[in-house]
């Protein structure tokens, strides 16, 4: 079955290409080359449809042909008794060290821009001339 590509991952899209365009603002007209993503489990997006929306975005665009990396993160508790932190795996949120229920959120939920590489104005250009 094919992957559906909703409505939902087009906007978080968009609004990454509007945060990488105010980025390369901030420097001076520098072209962003490639943007790192952490996309967590329990974010409520398909990694594979972001990616498929942002490559659509850009195409055509004057930020192509800038690259993207996914990561995935794991949903992640921490034990308030022991203080180990471990992933949650069959939706088990009992500490796996201890067995504690006592046991708090601590990582699965991000999306975030993780990082955004630039090239200077005139970097091209110089990397293309022979000596």
């Amino acid at each position: 079955m094919p992957l559906q590509y909703g409505l939902h991952e087009m906007s978080i899209a968009a609004a990454v290409l509007d945060a990488v365009r105010a980025e390369t603002r901030l420097h001076g007209g520098a072209r962003a080359t490639r943007a790192g993503l952490r996309i967590g489990e329990l974010s409520g997006v398909e990694p594979e449809s972001l990616r498929f929306c942002l490559e659509s975005l850009v195409a055509g665009d004057d930020l192509e042909p800038l690259a993207f990396d996914i990561e995935t993160r794991p949903w992640t508790r921490r034990c308030l008794d022991c203080g180990a932190e471990f992933r949650v795996v069959e939706y088990n949120t009992a500490c796996s060290g201890c067995g504690s229920a006592h046991t708090e959120a601590a990582g699965g939920d991000e999306m975030e821009l993780s990082y955004l590489e630039l090239e200077e104005p005139g970097c091209a250009s110089r990397s293309n001339e022979k000596s």
